[in-house]
């Protein structure tokens, strides 16, 4: 077994190893049957095809790694504590914690009589294990494992950890999909080892992996040990199914019963066709991500204000929900949707709709058209723009910057598109900055807004701030982060959207949805709080 390859890969090799098998599944009878237990029949028959954009990786998804898909990692592997609507903390594995008065120590009080999936005991122990194993890897960025100075287990059922400083986000942390999720000690060879090699995924969450076919297809099934409320059904076939047409092909013919989502965008020209489906339901839900373009601080015309609330003003951000989104979505009104912790109505007001007013400004900041060719030049300057997008990831980003262009021309700014590959664009936007606008998105969910705010406008020892360097912004968004009152808290967020827009760091564009496309035949579909649990699998069912 030591040397025994854990899970075969490519065309042929699409068994898992009988050895391996064990509390998987149960190797030889139905899938269903060995999780299940004494599961009803009728029970038994309960299963879905999920159709997926790419490969899953069951063969890799050690929790303390960064590799395989960030959705079956939450639904295999429970962290301490998840993440709720609007950015709540719930208990998880945790069933309450205590923070100390200087926010830098946690004591987790674990949830007794859990199991993990191959039936051995979940403790403080297991917890110790799982965060050794990958706090010290040098690709780990989060904070959770930079600041931790002790890690102690006084009991089974108590894991105290230290931090070096009050970081409210550690909670937040905590829930991500990877790297913090609890993985039992004898998912590595040798059992135990936190520097063994990782064999197959044993957690404690509601599924579990029964087998797997590379590039084709992933089979989960019920995890008979769950500690909670037992799935309503007992299989779900992950699909892998890359092009976006033939997923909804896939939903329109029955193979397929779910698509969407960050498992794999339906294209929104097909919306039409899956909402005159009448074995078709679309569910839809407010996103938690936005679409808005970076400045390059380094631009002489971009270094004006004037200029840079000009550009808000002429992009109508309802005509983009409205002509080019068919309606799905919604005008953006700050850098963050309502649904992200912290944003409210007072404080994430942005910019209007108003070309007169930006002209108006424009003037003010001494432009005018000298040649009159259309665009405005200052000091014999043309107010011309190299707008850098891509649309591999994000198809809809040309249209948009197309549209964008349009308004910005009607101010007399001239913007040239320019649409590179995938890894040109993000070369452009992390590293090169050979881009003067550029199209970019928010992070989703759990990443919003801390994570996302010191990420893109927040410099560190090596580089500076990524879409806008401002001092004034910084020490802001570090009371936030430091911030052991929620009140204090809530009040450094209103500074910190306040300071982003009245000195219009970004330009607002779009709050996308996230859609669904569901089988009517399954019951219950729900979408989940965050990316990585994008639908609430345990509490799906289905009628034949």
């Amino acid at each position: 077994m030591h040397k025994s390859k854990v899970w075969q890969k490519g065309m042929t090799g699409v068994i898992l190893a009988a050895a391996l098998l064990a509390g998987c599944s149960n190797g030889g009878g139905s899938p269903a049957t060995s999780a299940a237990g004494s599961d009803s029949a009728k029970q038994e028959e309960k299963r879905i095809t999920v159709a997926v954009s790419g490969d899953v990786g069951l063969d890799r998804m050690d929790a303390g790694a960064y590799d395989g898909s960030m959705n079956v990692h939450a639904m295999i592997y429970d962290g301490l504590v998840q993440y709720g609507a609007q950015g709540a903390i719930e208990p998880a594995l945790a069933e309450s914690w205590d923070i100390s008065p200087d926010g830098k120590a946690y004591t987790f009080h674990l949830r007794r009589g859990v199991k993990f999936s191959d039936g051995s005991a979940f403790n403080a122990d297991a917890v110790k294990f799982s965060f050794e194993r990958w706090i010290h890897d040098p690709s780990n960025s989060l904070s959770v494992a930079s600041a931790l100075t002790s890690l102690e287990t006084p009991d089974e059922h108590t894991v105290k950890m230290t931090f070096d400083r009050a970081y409210y986000p550690i909670l937040t942390e905590l829930t991500f999909a990877r790297p913090v999720r609890i993985l039992s000690p004898n998912a590595v060879e040798p059992a135990g080892d936190i520097k063994g090699k990782f064999v197959k995924p044993i957690g404690t969450g509601a599924w579990m992996a029964d087998s797997y076919k590379t590039d084709q297809e992933a089979v989960l099934v019920r995890n008979r040990n769950y500690w909670g409320e037992q799935p309503k059904l007992s299989q779900i076939k992950l699909q892998v199914i890359p092009d976006p047409q033939s997923r909804v092909l896939a939903l329109q013919n029955g193979s397929v019963d779910l698509a969407g989502g960050q498992l794999g965008r339906l294209p929104l020209e097909s919306l039409p066709v899956i909402e005159g489906d009448d074995k078709l339901d679309l569910l839809k839900s407010a996103g938690t991500s936005s679409h808005f373009i970076v400045y390059n601080g380094k631009n002489e015309h971009l270094q004006q204000l004037n200029v840079r609330k000009a550009i808000n003003l002429a992009i109508d951000k309802k005509s983009v929900v409205d002509d080019l989104m068919g309606g799905v979505g919604s005008e953006a009104r700050g850098l963050f949707p309502p649904t992200v912790p912290y944003v409210t109505e007072k404080n994430s007001r942005g910019y209007g709709f108003d070309p007169e007013e930006a002209k108006r400004l424009l003037r003010e900041a001494g432009y005018k058209d000298s040649d009159e060719d259309g665009t405005l030049d200052r000091g014999g300057v043309p107010l011309k723009l190299n707008f850098v997008l891509q649309q591999a990831d994000f198809p809809e980003w040309k249209p948009m910057a197309e549209l964008i262009q349009a308004e910005l021309q009607q101010i007399g700014i001239a913007a040239e598109l320019q649409v590179l590959e995938p890894n040109a664009y993000y070369d452009a936007l992390w590293t090169t900055k050979a881009y003067d606008m550029i199209i970019y998105r928010t992070y989703d969910d759990a990443y919003n807004p801390h994570s996302f705010l010191s990420s893109l406008f927040h410099s560190t020892k090596e580089a500076p701030a990524v879409a806008w360097s401002d001092e004034r912004l910084e020490q802001q968004i570090d009371a936030a982060l430091a911030s052991t009152d929620e009140s204090a808290r809530q009040t450094a967020y209103d500074d910190i959207f306040a300071r982003l827009d009245e000195q219009a760091m970004y330009a607002a564009v779009y709050f996308p949805d996230d859609l669904f496309a569901v089988n009517k035949r399954v019951q219950h579909a729900e979408a989940g709080h965050t990316t990585f649990e994008p639908i609430l699998w345990n509490r799906l069912d289905v009628t034949e």
